[in-house]
């Protein structure tokens, strides 16, 4: 029997103004999943559910009492801090504070047990993404009752195939080594090539209370089926905002996709897997910028105080809008955390920023080093990229960032410089995802499509020949998507590790982790309270990742 609860299908249609309520308990169930029984029909019912997609994923609040609880941007964030791409660097200044960066969970797994299933950051991902898929859930069924909702259809599924494949990620098991704690690498093994539970529209609650992880094979044959599905539905379909998914979206999707089981050796009956897959994700990314129209961000664009990163432009695919009602508050917001220039937020306090090593191997002539404050805290060299006074930039540390801005530049106003856009899918990384697979099966042609993107970034560059083809690749998608939330995927795919613990890091204390190869909380763990409501998952946790490798300090 599912559930069928008025309340909960009226808080979606009406999107965020309920979202944003006290109510949010009353409207989802503890567990962060179920799907219902819908009788609406009417066009509010279609149109709502439409906006309510894009809306829930930069208005969904989960209470978990942390201010980078507000949906897919503070995934973003947290990614990044588990790779060791964006950290605090205040710190590095007397009086400057780590702490202003709350994805603390993400920045200190070595110490914290943050992370682990029972621990308070642990339904982060989970319950955020499950939330995201009910939505998705909600519209699918909707779309199945109802004449001419093909569109609803294609953008619901879509929606939902982002969620599967960003769990998918997330929760597989991979091979990482624990010398803390040994035991850990054992324990994989019982959880090998699992992905997580699959939720449709028609799942009943008594299976949703048996639900077991589902194999990599099987979530990606799902995740295929609906981005064909969804191909077929918008083949002719234009969004008015991009906030809704293109043809071109679907297609990047698909890239990303590939690219993933790429990085793998076993022969599936139903997907691709290794150079197969790679050729797939290569020909997706071409059919994904071809059906685009979409072009690659100019320096003055990517470097402009006012608009720089926080506005839709001619390279963005897929973008989250925000708008003065779906802002949550001062704090609950993208800007507050990763805008330097944002004195009302934490940005100012924590000072995002890049690792020294990352800094000093992008090459001169590469503008998106402007992006970055260099070792000797030179404002002249800043200034034209920030509307920070000089006054207020004495406190700003060495390689922080000004890669992001908030609204017009807006420094201490946050009702209205927290209304920004982010992206989540640029054409370049359409460019990368060819040129690395494509390097997969062909490396000639994989270093040319890599020094035809990077004349976009340093008109001087060439493929450094005694760098490793693919390693340079993702080195430089690195720099590229730089707290973006996308690099966190190719990391643990290739098995590349952490090196902010090596000689001369500027990573704070707790954060200085190297590690050989992927690390083990890249492996997320299922929260507590979703395994006791769904006994498939019993003994089939990823294990504790938390505490088994040590910091420097």
């Amino acid at each position: 029997m599912k559930m069928n609860n008025i309340l909960k299908t009226t808080a979606l249609l009406l999107g965020s103004s309920v979202l944003l309520s006290g109510c949010i308990k009353e409207t989802f169930p503890e567990s962060g999943y179920a799907t219902s029984d819908q009788t609406a029909e009417s066009p509010f019912a279609k149109e709502g559910l439409i906006t309510a997609m894009p809306t829930v994923l930069i208005t969904n609040y989960i209470d978990l009492g942390e201010h980078i609880d507000f949906g897919y941007p503070g995934i973003f964030g947290a990614t990044d801090r588990m790779v060791g791409e964006v950290f605090p660097v205040s710190g590095n200044l007397p009086g400057g504070n780590q702490y202003y960066d709350r994805w603390q969970a993400w920045l200190y797994p070595g110490n914290s047990t943050g992370l682990a299933a029972n621990g308070k950051m642990s339904p982060f991902f989970y319950t955020n993404y499950y939330k995201f898929i009910f939505t998705a859930n909600e519209a699918i069924d909707i779309a199945n009752q109802s004449e001419g909702a093909e569109e609803m259809m294609g953008i619901a599924k879509t929606f939902r195939a982002l969620c599967y494949l960003d769990l998918a990620r997330l929760y597989d098991a991979l091979p990482a080594k624990a010398p803390e704690r040994p035991a850990y690498e054992t324990e994989l093994e019982a959880v090998k090539g699992l992905t997580v539970p699959i939720v449709r529209e028609d799942t009943s609650m008594e299976e949703l209370e048996n639900n077991p992880r589902v194999s990599r094979e099987e979530m990606f044959k799902f995740i295929f089926e609906d981005l064909n599905t969804a191909e077929t539905l918008l083949a002719n379909y234009t969004p008015a905002t991009k906030n809704l998914p293109s043809l071109a979206v679907i297609y990047g999707l698909k890239a990303r996709a590939y690219l993933w089981l790429g990085g793998f050796t076993e022969s599936y009956a139903e997907v691709p897997t290794g150079d197969a897959a790679y050729r797939l994700a290569a020909e997706y990314a071409r059919k994904a910028i071809d059906a685009s129209g979409c072009t690659i961000m100019t320096e003055s664009q990517w470097l402009d105080p006012k608009t720089g990163f926080n506005t839709v432009n001619s390279s963005w695919m897929w973008a989250m809008i925000q708008t003065t009602d779906t802002v949550l508050n001062n704090l609950l917001s993208w800007s507050a955390h990763m805008a330097t220039e944002a004195i009302w937020g934490y940005g100012y306090g924590a000072q995002p920023g890049i690792s020294v090593f990352s800094y000093n191997r992008i090459s001169s002539g590469d503008f998106r080093k402007k992006s970055f404050v260099g070792a000797d805290r030179s404002f002249d060299a800043i200034a034209p990229y920030t509307t920070l006074t000089e006054e207020e930039f004495a406190t700003i540390a060495p390689y922080a960032s000004f890669k992001f801005h908030a609204a017009n530049g807006e420094k201490r106003n946050y009702s209205t410089g927290n209304v920004t856009s982010i992206p989540m899918m640029r054409v370049e990384e359409m460019y990368l995802i060819e040129a690395e697979a494509t390097a997969h099966y062909d490396a000639t042609t994989g270093k040319s499509l890599l020094q035809s993107f990077m004349a976009n970034r340093d008109p001087a560059y060439t493929v450094p020949a005694a760098n490793d083809l693919i390693d340079e690749i993702i080195f430089q998608k690195r720099i590229e998507f730089w707290g973006e939330g996308v690099i966190f995927y190719d990391l643990k795919r290739l098995n590349i590790g952490m090196h902010n613990g090596d000689t001369g890091t500027n990573a704070p204390p707790m954060a200085q982790l190297s590690t050989d190869g992927r690390a083990p909380w890249w492996n997320c763990v299922f929260p507590l309270n979703a395994v006791q409501q769904n006994k498939a998952l019993a003994g089939k946790n990823n294990p504790n990742p938390t505490q088994t490798v040590k910091s420097v300090k």
